[in-house]
């Protein structure tokens, strides 16, 4: 859930809600402020509203001022720029950009960082070290299995 992607920004609020949840019931803590650049996906009236009625403050940045996002913006940067790599170093096509834009979040989130002092992203959101020994390399050949009728015994499965 954390890490499914957007068919198009109309889809926002949806998956802010089912974000604000599920972090909202991990961490024990209620949504107080949303900061965001003016992007339309967050100044829909159905967005305002939505915000209006669980009492969240949305904090907006001035236009044409990514500075006064600074994190946010350098993190994004970080995010595309590990994906990129990782599709040119594996010679993976470009279509499969969201994997790799998943995959950056993910180890991103699981590598430590100045900013908490040396800690991971996962470590300080849940209190322990996260386990790294399920990772693979990106772009690494694999097969589906082809199963079914008519697969015999001897028959290619792989497509």
């Amino acid at each position: 859930m954390w890490l499914e992607l957007l068919a198009s920004k109309d889809e926002a609020l949806k998956f802010f809600k089912k974000i604000q949840v599920a972090a909202e019931v991990e961490s024990g803590h209620r949504l107080k402020v949303f900061r965001t650049d003016r992007g339309g996906e967050f100044n829909s009236g159905a967005f305002q509203a939505y915000c209006i009625d669980r009492g969240i403050r949305r904090n907006t940045t001035t236009a044409y001022t990514p500075q006064q996002n600074g994190v946010v913006e350098r993190r994004n940067q970080s995010v595309v720029e590990m994906a990129r790599c990782l599709l040119k170093s594996m010679a993976v096509p470009g279509k499969f950009w969201g994997e790799a834009v998943r995959t950056a979040v993910y180890l991103l989130n699981r590598s430590p960082t100045k900013s908490l002092k040396g800690q991971t992203p996962f470590e300080a959101w849940y209190g322990r070290k996260p386990s790294i020994r399920h990772l693979r390399t990106f772009g690494c050949m694999a097969f589906a299995k082809r199963t079914g009728p008519g697969i015999n015994k001897l028959a290619d499965r792989n497509f």
